[in-house]
């Protein structure tokens, strides 16, 4: 029975994990993230992505990580201490923050007018372009950022 319980929590949607989660691009899970932003995000972020007190969504400088899985992981556990982003694993699930965090990720680079300037670095995330079975922890350590790219030229 416990066997059976552990492989279900492998594929389990509401289970689901940093390191687990995928960048969804299905047109019906992406208007169902749209449809979750316009409800839970745009009170911060502004309906367009373009930052107001959260940040600016669609430049590609992250402050906790770009990448599905670190956008995923900020939603889910919460932005940074005193900044005032919730944990929303706590009202939403997480098949539904996969679906939220995906359509985060679409919003790049449609330059919104009077965008909140960038916060962050840059991001460059090797792991997405090869997907892996790299746990969240590790996500950082395989990811770099232009800062990264620059002290190595």
């Amino acid at each position: 029975a416990q066997l059976a319980v552990e492989e279900y929590k492998k594929t389990a949607p509401d289970m689901l994990t940093a390191d687990q989660v995928v960048f969804l691009d299905d047109a019906a899970d992406l208007a169902a993230g749209k449809a979750l932003f316009d409800t839970n995000c745009v009170v911060c972020h502004r309906a367009d992505g373009g930052g107001g007190i959260g940040p600016n969504l669609t430049d590609d400088h992250w402050i906790l990580g770009g990448g599905i899985k670190n956008v995923f992981n900020t939603i889910m556990e919460g932005g940074r201490d005193g900044k005032g982003m919730v944990a929303w694993k706590v009202s939403i699930k997480p098949s539904d923050i996969a679906k939220i965090a995906s359509y985060v990720l679409t919003l790049q680079g449609t330059n919104p007018t009077d965008a909140k300037d960038a916060e962050g670095e840059i991001w460059v995330d090797k792991t997405e372009a090869a997907p892996s079975e790299t746990p969240a922890a590790e996500v950082a350590t395989d990811s770099v950022t232009v800062a990264d790219i620059e002290a190595v030229n």
